[in-house]
């Protein structure tokens, strides 16, 4: 018994993204499959660019495929995936929306957090220009900051959560494209 050739059988030993999406969803689906199937792929481990040859190695991307499906594993097709579909079609506004700060914090609590941030060693409101006690207040409100007791001079002593490490990163990005 033959089987037809499958139309990786018909790709170079290193294909671009759009001869792969072609082969894998055809021609009508192939810019919807690039722009956000192939971004959450990449995520889970979808072979990369080889950048000397300038395409994905189709070798790897049809084994990767045959374990993703569990052909290798047995005759049984995985299930399918409809709910990732839709973070594949979201719009650009609503995955930069994604990025944004969630806190709502002001600007002098935002450069108060960043600063505590970028210097660890930075623990009081003595020691962070332009801090209070009421800015201080304010993240620890929203979950920023946690007071952890106090140094010789009677000052909390703050430490930055991961929630506020998590927001430091979304204002840098936001703001500053870091």
């Amino acid at each position: 018994m033959t089987f037809p050739p499958s139309p990786f059988d018909r790709l170079p030993l290193f294909a671009t993204d759009d001869e792969i999406a072609i082969a894998i969803v055809g021609r009508k689906r192939a810019s919807e499959w690039k722009r956000g199937a192939l971004r959450l792929l990449d995520a889970k481990g979808f072979p990369g660019v080889d950048a000397l040859h300038g395409g994905r190695p189709v070798p790897l991307v049809r084994r990767w495929y045959n374990q993703y499906l569990g052909v290798e594993n047995s005759y049984i097709q995985a299930p399918a995936v409809a709910e990732d579909r839709d973070v594949w079609v979201r719009s650009k506004r609503e995955r930069r929306d994604d990025r944004k700060p969630k806190l709502d914090l002001d600007y002098r609590c935002q450069k108060t957090l960043l600063y505590m941030v970028a210097r660890p060693d930075a623990k009081t409101h003595a020691g962070i220009p332009d801090a209070g006690a009421f800015t201080m207040d304010k993240l620890a409100e929203k979950g920023a900051i946690v007071a952890q007791g106090t140094d010789r001079d009677g000052d909390t002593v703050w430490l930055v959560t991961d929630l506020g490490m998590d927001e430091a990163r979304r204002i840098n990005l936001w703001r500053y494209g870091k």
